[in-house]
C-alpha cells in the first residue's frame, strides 16, 4: 500500500505490560493529505495482575485513569472518527493487539479483521523519533497518545510526499533562536549546596541529569536546567556511565539516544523521565 492520503493514525498508550490495559487514545484523521481532526481521551483500563505500571514512561497515574471514560463508553465518538478508514500506526503490530483487545472484551463490532492497519514502522524501518528527524518533523511529546498520532500520520504523508517540512520552522532567525534556547549559564552546570535545595525529595535530588531535546513547557533550556538544579540535580551537557537520569523532550539527539541505549545494554542505570512526568515532579 503507497501513496494512502486518507487515513486515521492512531496510537495507544498502556497502563501495564498487558496490551488489554488501554489508558490512553490518539487519534489523527487525514482526509485528501490534509489533517482534519484530532482526537484524544484518557481510558480507564481493562484491570490485570500487573503491579508495575507505565506511569514513569507516559505520565499517567492511577488517579488519572481511575475517572477516565471505558474504551466501550468512547466507542461511539471512536467509531464516527474512524469511520471506514485505514488505521495507520507507528509499530501497528502493537496497536492493532491493544486495538483487537478492546474489541474482545466489549463487543464493539461483530467481526474486528475489518479494521486494516498500516505500519509506518515497517514502512521507514525507523524509529518514530528517527523518522521524525528524517523528515524534520517535531515530535512535540513522544509516550503522548495524540502527540505520536500525529507525529505518526506526518510521518506517512512526508513518506508519500505530500508534506514537506522545513529544516528550520520560521526561517534562519528562529533557528538561531532555537539554538540559542539551548545554552546553559555557566553557573547551571555547576552543582549547588545541599543546605540550598528545599525538596530533597525528588528523583533529581543529586542525580548526573542530561537534558535533550526540546520542551513545550520549557522551551529555554537554561530556565529548565535551573530548575532541576534547584531540586538538587548535578546538570551535565553529556551522557557517561556516570549519567543517573536523562530528561528527554521532542527531537532528541539520534546520537544521545543511542548511547542511552548501549549504556542500558551494559548496565547502566539511567532513568528516562519524558516531559509528561517531568511537568508532574516539578508541578
Amino acid at each position: 500500500m503507497s501513496k494512502l492520503n486518507s487515513f486515521t493514525a492512531i496510537d495507544f498508550e498502556t497502563f501495564t505490560a498487558e496490551r488489554s490495559s488501554a489508558c490512553a487514545i490518539g487519534l489523527v484523521k487525514v482526509v485528501a493529505g490534509h489533517i482534519v481532526q484530532k482526537f484524544y481521551s484518557l481510558i480507564n483500563p481493562i484491570p490485570d495482575h500487573r503491579d508495575k505500571d507505565n506511569s514513569a514512561v507516559n505520565g499517567i497515574t492511577r488517579e488519572m485513569v481511575a475517572v477516565a471514560p471505558s474504551f466501550q463508553e468512547l466507542w461511539p465518538t471512536i467509531k464516527k472518527i474512524i469511520g471506514n478508514d485505514v488505521l495507520v500506526s507507528h509499530n501497528a503490530e502493537f496497536d492493532r493487539s491493544v486495538w483487537n483487545e478492546q474489541m474482545d472484551l466489549y463487543c464493539c463490532v461483530s467481526d474486528p479483521s475489518k479494521f486494516r492497519f498500516f505500519c509506518t514502522y515497517e514502512m521507514t524501518g525507523l524509529s518514530l523519533e528517527a523518522a521524525c528527524a528524517k523528515h524534520n518533523i517535531d515530535m512535540v511529546c513522544h509516550h503522548d497518545a495524540l502527540d505520536d498520532a500525529l507525529a505518526c500520520a506526518k510521518v506517512l504523508l512526508a513518506e508519500d510526499g505530500y508534506i514537506q517540512a522545513s529544516t528550520f520552522k520560521g526561517g534562519i532567525s528562529a533557528a538561531i533562536a532555537q539554538k540559542g534556547a539551548k545554552k546553559y549559564d555557566r553557573g547551571t552546570l555547576d552543582a549547588i549546596d545541599d543546605s540550598l535545595v528545599e525538596n530533597r525529595n525528588t528523583p533529581f535530588f543529586h542525580a548526573r541529569t542530561v537534558i535533550t531535546g526540546i520542551f513545550t513547557a520549557y522551551p529555554n533550556r537554561d530556565d529548565l536546567g535551573k530548575m532541576l538544579q534547584a531540586l538538587g540535580a548535578d546538570i551535565n551537557t553529556s551522557i557517561s556511565k556516570k549519567t543517573n537520569i536523562v530528561v528527554i523532550g521532542s527531537g532528541a539527539g539520534p546520537s544521545k539516544l543511542k548511547k542511552i541505549e548501549e549504556l542500558k545494554a551494559d548496565g547502566c542505570d539511567i532513568r528516562i523521565i519524558y516531559e509528561p512526568e517531568l511537568i508532574s515532579i516539578l508541578s
